[in-house]
């Protein structure tokens, strides 16, 4: 056996040696850069001055609320999805607001709004879903699109339902919105309702918005939820969220 095919087996037998190291060298810097952001992630959470909650609905499937409740994030309040339209109900709504109410959350929940249904009908389907506590709070408005209606249109039936929820639940409803819906078709006519801006982006592109929510991600891991969840923050803080309860508001 010629000296130069030793050479070549020898060679041969080395490469899985270094193909195992390279590979273990890349899932060693995967894994710290996993944990480097999620640091990064809870320690920018932890000392930012606003306060940290979540908004879910049956989007995100069955959650485990004692895991969620281990979770390396300082989630202090929940909003969740109570009905959509005139006649859809979340499936998960009562479990998820009754066990996130039990895990010692602040809880909320919030109307998917539908611009080619009726308002009453979409108000009374709200309605008759929750049944608000004086620790909850304020309900919410949530409105994403301007469906085949007018502009005016969409203004007055928004304008009927938030009067309903004033006449009936006693309260100033939130409304929840995207930055470009808001400032196309909402600012200057909803001034005097607390607002819950989505934004993906830093604080700077809200700035000069009077904002009390700001929703700055959709890529939220948190524990015992097997889709990625919203991040919001409250605009103050935990004893400041106090003002956003509907015992403030007269109920």
């Amino acid at each position: 056996m010629s000296t130069k095919k030793i050479q070549n087996k020898s060679h041969s037998r080395r490469v899985p040696w270094a193909m195992l190291i390279f590979f273990s060298l890349t899932l060693m810097a995967i894994a710290t850069a996993i944990y480097l952001f999620r640091f990064r992630e809870n320690t920018l959470l932890t000392q930012s001055p606003y306060t940290f909650g979540i908004d879910v609905s049956h989007y995100q499937g069955v959650i485990d609320w004692d895991d969620v409740k281990e979770s390396h994030h300082p989630i202090e309040f929940v909003f969740v999805r109570a009905t959509m339209g005139k006649d859809g109900k979340d499936k998960y709504f009562d479990s998820n607001f009754q066990e996130a109410k039990n895990k010692g959350y602040v809880t909320g929940a919030y109307h998917y709004y539908r611009p080619n249904e009726d308002a009453e009908e979409q108000f009374e389907n709200f309605n008759e879903t929750i049944a608000l506590d004086s620790g909850d709070l304020l309900p919410v408005l949530d409105i994403e699109e301007l469906g085949i209606i007018s502009i005016d249109s969409l203004r007055k039936s928004l304008q009927t339902w938030l009067r309903l929820a004033e006449e009936d639940l006693g309260v100033k409803p939130i409304i929840y919105t995207g930055r470009t819906f808001y400032f196309n078709y909402l600012k200057g006519h909803f001034d005097d309702y607390p607002l819950w801006i989505a934004s993906y982006s830093e604080k700077h592109k809200i700035e000069g918005i009077d904002w009390a929510f700001h929703q700055f991600t959709d890529k939220v891991r948190v524990n015992g939820i097997e889709y990625r969840v919203d991040g919001n923050d409250f605009n103050g803080s935990l004893d400041e969220l106090k003002s956003m309860y509907v015992i403030n508001q007269g109920i």
